[in-house]
C-alpha cells in the first residue's frame, strides 16, 4: 500500500512505511490485514502426478517434495510456537522468583551435539544425548543443577542454593560423566531471549526479525584485526628484497658490466697554493708505470703510488685574455692513458671551475669616492699591487705605483666647474680588470681663487704659509686665524700671500673669501691636518693610569685643552676598521683602566696586541673616555 506521508509503496503486510517509519492503515478496503479474495484464488495446490502401467491402468499419486515442503513449513511453524512459549516460561519463572537457567538456548538446528560425544573429549558435549539415540548400555553419570528456591533473602535478593544430582544417562561408547550446567567458561551465558530467524520464510518475517537478521550479518562480517606479527614479517620481507635489489644494482650488475680494457679513471680536484698564487692539484688513479697525458696542458705525468698527479695554477687559463670580465671560469681537461706499447686510451673528461680574482684598489684619499673640495689641485692617494698597470682617465700612469707598498700619489686638477670625475682602472698580475671612480666637487666662481699646489695638507709646525691667487682688485679676506698677510700684488696680478696658525691638534680648516664689485662672493676652505712632532708631542703627556680619575672629571676642559696622555696596554676589541676604533686595557696596581682609541696613526693595530700609544682627549663613549691616538710604538 501507498504511505501516505513519503507516497513510497510497501507490501501489505508491513504495519509501517519501511522508508519513513509511518504507521500504516491496514483496513482500506482493498488492502487489509485479511487475505482478500483473490488470494484464495491462486493458493498453492499440490501437483498431482498420473502414472501408466504395461497394462495401460491409470495411478495418480502426489509429488514427494509437495509432501516434504509441507512438513518443512509445520516443523518451522512448531519451532516458532515452541520459541514463543519458552519465552513465556521463562517470563512466569522469573516472575516467581527463578533464576534464569545457566546454558545458552538455541533456536537453531545443531547437529554437531550428537557428533560431539566422543571418547576423547566427553566434556565436549554441548547437551546430554537422548538414551533412545544410543546403542550401548553403558552407563554415564551426568550432572543437572536443580535450583530450590529459598524463602530467605539476604540485602533485598534471593538466596539460591544449587545441588547436583547424578542422572545415568548412557553415552554413546563413554563411561565418563557429563555435566550439565557446568560448560566451558568461555561460553555465554543466556541472559535474554535471543531470537533467529533463519529458518522463518520471507513472506512470515515480521520487521523484529528482520533487524535482528541484519546485526547478526553485520557482526559475522567485521574486520579481521591484523596482528603485529603478520605486520613484522611483511616489513622484513620487503627490507630483504630492497637490500637485494640494492646489492645487485650497485655490486652485482658494475662487475658484469666492468670491461678490463678500459681503464677507469676517479678523479681527484684539490684547491691549493702554489707560489702564492691559486691553484688545483689533480690526481688521476692509475697502475704504477703506465703514464697519463692532459692534452690541453701537453704535458704527462707517470703513476706512481697508484696516482699521477698534476699542480695546475689557475691563471694559466686566462692570461691570453685581454679583459676579464667574469669572476669564474669552467675548465675541461681530456686525459688519455698511455700504455707501455704507446696505445692512447681517452678517459673521462676532467671539469671544474676555478675563481678569478679582482685587482686590488685601496683609496686612503680621499677618505670616500665622493669629495667636495675648494682648491685647484688635489692629490688622489690610493694602493695598488705591486707591477699593477694603472690609468686615470685613459692616461697611463703606471709609473707612479710604489716598488713598495704598491701607493700610489696622484694630483688632480679641479676646475671650478662642478664635479671633477677621475676614472681609475688598475690590473694586477693574474687578476681580472678593477676600477674605481672619486669624483671631486669643486663650486663655480665668479670670482676665480685658488690656492697654491705646493700647500700641504698635513704639518708638523703650528705655523704654515699659504699662498693664493685670485681675481687682480679683487678684495680678499681671511677668515682662519691667521699672520703677516701680504696683498701687495692683488691690485696688479691677484697674488697674495699669509700665515695660516694652527690652534688645535688635528683637523684645522683655513678658510679664505674674495669679494669683486658686481660678482658673487667667492669662499674656499682647505683643512690642513696638524700634530706636532713626536719629540713635542710626548713633552706634554700625561699618565693615564694616574690621571685617569681625573679625565673622567673633567673631561670637557681636558678635550678643549688638547690634554695629550700616553697609555701602555692592550687592545681587548676592534669596533671599526675605517676609522679603526678599539678599547684599550692599560693595567694598574688596582686593576685595569679601559679607554676607548681612534687610530690618526701610520701603524695599523692588531687585537690581542700591546701597544705604547700617545693620544689627546676627544670626548666620551660609552661611559669611557675616548682618546685620539697620533703615534703608535711598541711597549
Amino acid at each position: 500500500m501507498k504511505c501516505p506521508k513519503c507516497g513510497k509503496w510497501n507490501p501489505s503486510s508491513m504495519p509501517h512505511c519501511k522508508y519513513c517509519g509511518t504507521p500504516l492503515d491496514t483496513n482500506d478496503g482493498f488492502y487489509s490485514a485479511a487475505s482478500p479474495d483473490w488470494k484464495s484464488q491462486i493458493a498453492d495446490k499440490s501437483n498431482a502426478y498420473v502414472w501408466v502401467d504395461e497394462t495401460g491402468a491409470p495411478e495418480a499419486t502426489s509429488d514427494y517434495r509437495d509432501t516434504l515442503a509441507g512438513e518443512m513449513v509445520d516443523l518451522r511453524k512448531r519451532k516458532r510456537e515452541g520459541e514463543k512459549r519458552q519465552k513465556e516460561l521463562r517470563a512466569e519463572s522469573a516472575a516467581r522468583g527463578f533464576a534464569p537457567s545457566g546454558r545458552t538456548v538455541r533456536t537453531t538446528s545443531n547437529r554437531g551435539t550428537f557428533f560431539s560425544s566422543m571418547p576423547d573429549d566427553p566434556e565436549s558435549t554441548l547437551r546430554p544425548v537422548d538414551p533412545d539415540l544410543l546403542e550401548d548400555d553403558s552407563a554415564d553419570t551426568t550432572f543437572r543443577e536443580r535450583r530450590t528456591a529459598n524463602s530467605n533473602f539476604v540485602s533485598g535478593r534471593q538466596q539460591v542454593t544449587r545441588t547436583r544430582e547424578f542422572s545415568s544417562y548412557p553415552a554413546a561408547n563413554s563411561s565418563r560423566p557429563q555435566v550439565m550446567g557446568e560448560g566451558n567458561e568461555d561460553q555465554p551465558v543466556y541472559d535474554g531471549f535471543s531470537d533467529t530467524s533463519e529458518y522463518i520464510p520471507e513472506f512470515q518475517r515480521t520487521d523484529e526479525d528482520q533487524h535482528a537478521a541484519n546485526r547478526n550479518h553485520a557482526k559475522a562480517k567485521s574486520p579481521r584485526r591484523v596482528g603485529v606479527r603478520s605486520v613484522m614479517l611483511t616489513l622484513l620481507i620487503v627490507c630483504s628484497v630492497l637490500i637485494g635489489v640494492w646489492l645487485a644494482i650497485t655490486v652485482v650488475v658494475p662487475m658484469l658490466t666492468d670491461d678490463p680494457d678500459t681503464a677507469r679513471a676517479e678523479v681527484t680536484i684539490t684547491p691549493t697554493i702554489r707560489d702564492d698564487l691559486a691553484a688545483h692539484t689533480i690526481t688521476i688513479p692509475g697502475e704504477d708505470g703506465q703514464r697519463i697525458s692532459i692534452r690541453e696542458l701537453r704535458t704527462s705525468a707517470i703513476i706512481t703510488g697508484g696516482v699521477a698527479t698534476f699542480d695546475i695554477l689557475d691563471h694559466i687559463w686566462y692570461d691570453d685574455y685581454e679583459d676579464y670580465l667574469q669572476d669564474s671560469m669552467t675548465i675541461t681537461l681530456t686525459p688519455y692513458l698511455i700504455s707501455d706499447t704507446g696505445k692512447q686510451t681517452p678517459l673521462s673528461p676532467i671539469t671544474y671551475d676555478i675563481d678569478i680574482p679582482l685587482s686590488s684598489i685601496d683609496l686612503v684619499t680621499p677618505d670616500s669616492p665622493y669629495k667636495v673640495v675648494s682648491t685647484a689641485m688635489y692629490t688622489i692617494v690610493f694602493y695598488v699591487s705591486e707591477g699593477s698597470t694603472v690609468t686615470i682617465n685613459g692616461t697611463d700612469y703606471s709609473d707612479l705605483v710604489n716598488t713598495e707598498g704598491g701607493k700610489v700619489n696622484y694630483n688632480a686638477t679641479v676646475q671650478p666647474v662642478g664635479e671633477n670625475v677621475f676614472n681609475i682602472v688598475v690590473r694586477s698580475q693574474y687578476c681580472r680588470e678593477n676600477s674605481l671612480t672619486v669624483t671631486l666637487y669643486r663650486e663655480k666662481q665668479d670670482i676665480p681663487l685658488d690656492l697654491s699646489s705646493d700647500i700641504y695638507s698635513r704639518s708638523n709646525d703650528s705655523v704654515m704659509t699659504v699662498r693664493a691667487t685670485t681675481l687682480p682688485g679683487a678684495v680678499v679676506n681671511v677668515l682662519s686665524p691667521f699672520s703677516d698677510l701680504d696683498i701687495t700684488n692683488t691690485a696688479t696680478d691677484g697674488s697674495f700671500t699669509f700665515k695660516a696658525l694652527f690652534e688645535k691638534i688635528g683637523d684645522n680648516i683655513i678658510v679664505i673669501t674674495a669679494d669683486y664689485p658686481g660678482k658673487k662672493q667667492t669662499r674656499v676652505e682647505y683643512t690642513v691636518y696638524y700634530v706636532p712632532s713626536i719629540d713635542i708631542y710626548s713633552r706634554k703627556a700625561w699618565d693615564i693610569v694616574s690621571q685617569y680619575n681625573d679625565l673622567m672629571d673633567n673631561i670637557d676642559m681636558r678635550k678643549t685643552r688638547n690634554q695629550i696622555y700616553v697609555c701602555i696596554g692592550k687592545i681587548v676589541s676592534i669596533e671599526t676598521t675605517k676609522p679603526q676604533r678599539a678599547y684599550l686595557e692599560c693595567t694598574t696596581a688596582d686593576g685595569t683602566v679601559t679607554v676607548y682609541v681612534e687610530n690618526s696613526t701610520q701603524t695599523t693595530w692588531n687585537e690581542g696586541q700591546e701597544y705604547r700609544l700617545y693620544a689627546d682627549a676627544y670626548g666620551m663613549y660609552n661611559n669611557v673616555p675616548w682618546l685620539i691616538a697620533r703615534y703608535t710604538y711598541n711597549p
